[in-house]
C-alpha cells in the first residue's frame, strides 16, 4: 500500500490536524494563553452545547471531563488510524481500496466509541476547574444551578453543581412528567437517569437551603 495514496488523504488529514492542534497549542502557551481553556469555556456556558441531543453526545464524548481539543484529538487520531488501517487490509487481501464514502462512516462510528472510553481513562490525568473531586453517583442529594435556557421531561438543560470541595461540575438534569424548569432555579439531584442525565426537583427547602 502506498502511504500517500489518493484514497489515504483523508485520514492522512485527521492526523495531520492532530499535529497542528498540538502545535497551535504549544504557540498559544508561549503568548500566555491557554487555547483549549478558552474553548472550553465558550463550550460551558453555551446554550446549544449543553441541552438536548447535542449536549448528551457532548458529554458522551466526555466533553466537560477533558478539554474539548484532546477530545478532537482523539476523534481525529482514532479516524486517521482506523482509515490507514482498513485501506490497508483492503489493498492486501482485496487489491484495491474500498470507497472513502463506505470507510469514513465506519472510521467516525469507531472513533466515537474509542474516544468516549479513552477519554474516561485519560479524565484522571487531565485536570481542569470542573474535574470530579467527587464521583457522579455522589451528585444525588446535591443541589444545582440550573444554567441552561430551561428544562422540561426529557428535554434536559445544563446545571452547575459545586461540591464540597469547591469545585464545579456541569451536568444534563430535567425535571419529572409535567415539571419545568428554568434559567437560575436552584434544584436538588434526585436520581441519575442515564450516563448523562440526572433527574432534578425545584429546591423543597428554599427557605433552609
Amino acid at each position: 500500500m502506498d502511504l500517500f495514496s489518493d484514497y489515504n488523504s483523508p485520514y492522512l488529514f485527521a492526523i495531520s490536524l492532530v499535529l497542528f492542534i498540538g502545535l497551535a497549542e504549544v504557540i498559544s502557551l508561549i503568548c500566555g494563553n491557554f487555547l483549549s481553556g478558552a474553548i472550553d469555556a465558550h463550550i460551558d456556558h453555551g446554550d446549544f452545547f449543553s441541552t438536548g441531543h447535542v449536549g448528551q453526545f457532548f458529554h458522551y464524548l466526555n466533553i466537560g471531563k477533558i478539554p474539548a481539543l484532546v477530545v478532537l484529538c482523539l476523534i481525529a487520531g482514532f479516524v486517521g488510524l482506523f482509515g490507514l488501517f482498513f485501506q490497508h487490509l483492503c489493498v492486501q487481501y482485496l487489491q484495491a481500496p474500498l470507497s472513502n464514502w463506505l470507510v469514513t462512516p465506519l472510521c467516525l462510528l469507531l472513533s466515537g466509541f474509542c474516544t468516549h472510553y479513552t477519554g474516561r481513562l485519560l479524565a484522571p490525568w487531565l485536570p481542569r476547574d470542573e474535574t470530579s473531586a467527587i464521583t457522579e453517583d455522589e451528585y444525588i442529594g446535591c443541589m444545582a444551578l440550573i444554567t441552561g435556557p430551561g428544562a422540561s421531561a426529557q428535554r434536559p438543560c445544563e446545571a452547575r453543581l459545586t461540591d464540597k470541595f469547591g469545585q464545579a461540575h456541569y451536568l444534563l438534569v430535567e425535571p419529572e412528567e409535567g415539571k419545568q424548569l428554568k434559567r437560575g432555579d436552584k434544584v436538588l439531584i434526585i436520581c441519575r437517569l442515564s450516563a448523562t442525565r440526572y433527574l432534578a426537583e425545584i429546591n423543597p427547602w428554599p427557605t433552609v437551603l
